[in-house]
């Protein structure tokens, strides 16, 4: 039912276009505080300067690059809402009383810089999301063929971004005007197909190495690639569904875009980050009880290239509470699928990711 106090001059469909674009903004402030929470935790276990409980101290210099890394996220991200509570004042508070109501007022000054700071801080915090995400699936495959075709889709996004920052910030233009809109609606599209894509690249060559473990070793230890695999698939899923819904009310020009897109662009900076702290922690759980009480640590360091699991090169230990059991040799420590000139940046017995 219509409120008698309602704008006038402005449909049903103006309004719930405008709910849209306040509620989401209010979404986006939700996801932010979560952002905030994983961000702080983060940068508390991978600072350089904090003592483990093990007594070892992390690689000084890889730990400082995650701690940019992760500060450069967050930044993003803050950056982001902050523009977009700026644009939401403008368009509700400022100037409510533009004709046509803040719909008009919105599309008719979409390429004001506070708006275009806020897409390009999207753009920049995908473009390192992606990057992190495709240098692990090298790492872990440790083949440059592997990683061959998502990093020529990872250049094509990249491109593709670059476009829709410059057409959507052209005066009289948008998001959703028509030249925008082929340039935009593939950039969102390759951009969550390549994170799904790389994910399971991870996940199938995990799988594949809990395979080779559970047949060389024992069941116990192929159930360690299964967590990680399990930690990979749950850090991405989110990111996923949201993108996902996002694309198909975007292609279909549906107001609930403007409520998941503030919250995407939170997400899209969470998920790497969760990967890199529960890295950082050395634990992933899977949901099967263990008689033991065993937890699983991760571990990316530095080993030869191998093409199979053996018991004296794979990439995690499992610890007890009654002593360390660890898929490696006596006295060196166990890696996963890493190149020796591409991680040796730190002592080799050092906390990494």
């Amino acid at each position: 039912m219509a409120s008698p106090y309602s704008p006038p001059g402005e449909s049903p469909s103006d309004l719930w276009l405008e709910r849209s674009n306040l509620v989401g903004a209010v979404l986006g402030g939700v996801a932010y505080g979560v952002h905030v929470a994983v961000a702080a935790n983060c940068l508390y276990v991978i600072t350089p300067w904090r003592r483990r409980p093990s007594g070892k101290q992390p690689s000084s210099m890889r730990s400082t690059f995650l701690v940019a890394y992760v500060c450069v996220l967050f930044i993003m991200g803050t950056i982001n809402l902050a523009c977009n509570t700026k644009l939401a004042q403008l368009m509700f508070i400022d100037n409510r009383a533009y004709p046509g109501g803040p719909n008009a007022w919105f599309f008719a000054n979409y390429s004001l810089s506070v708006n275009t700071a806020g897409n390009g801080s999207y753009i920049i915090a995908n473009f390192f999301a992606d990057g992190l995400l495709l240098w692990r699936t090298y790492v872990v495959w440790n083949s440059i063929w592997i990683a061959a075709f998502p990093s020529v889709v990872y250049l094509g996004s990249t491109a593709m971004s670059i476009m829709t920052l410059f057409q959507s910030s052209r005066p009289d233009a948008s998001l959703w005007t028509t030249t925008t809109v082929q340039f935009s609606l593939p950039y969102f599209s390759i951009s969550i197909g390549l994170n799904v894509m790389l994910t399971l690249l991870l996940v199938v060559r995990l799988l594949y190495m809990s395979y080779t473990a559970r047949h060389t070793i024992s069941e116990d230890h192929g159930r360690t690639y299964n967590s990680i695999a399990a930690m990979l698939l749950e850090s991405a899923t989110p990111y996923a569904v949201a993108g996902l819904i996002f694309i198909i009310t975007y292609a279909r020009n549906s107001n609930v875009q403007n409520l998941v897109l503030p919250v995407l662009s939170q997400i899209m900076c969470i998920s790497p980050e969760i990967i890199i702290l529960r890295v950082a922690i050395g634990r992933a759980t899977d949901s099967r009880p263990r008689t033991s009480h065993t937890t699983t640590s991760i571990r990316f360091g530095t080993r030869p290239h191998i093409d199979s699991v053996s018991p004296t090169a794979s990439g995690v230990s499992s610890q007890s509470k009654e002593g360390g059991r660890s898929l490696g040799s006596a006295g060196e420590s166990a890696t996963l699928g890493s190149r020796p000139d591409l991680l040796n940046m730190g002592e080799r017995d050092s906390d990494s990711v």
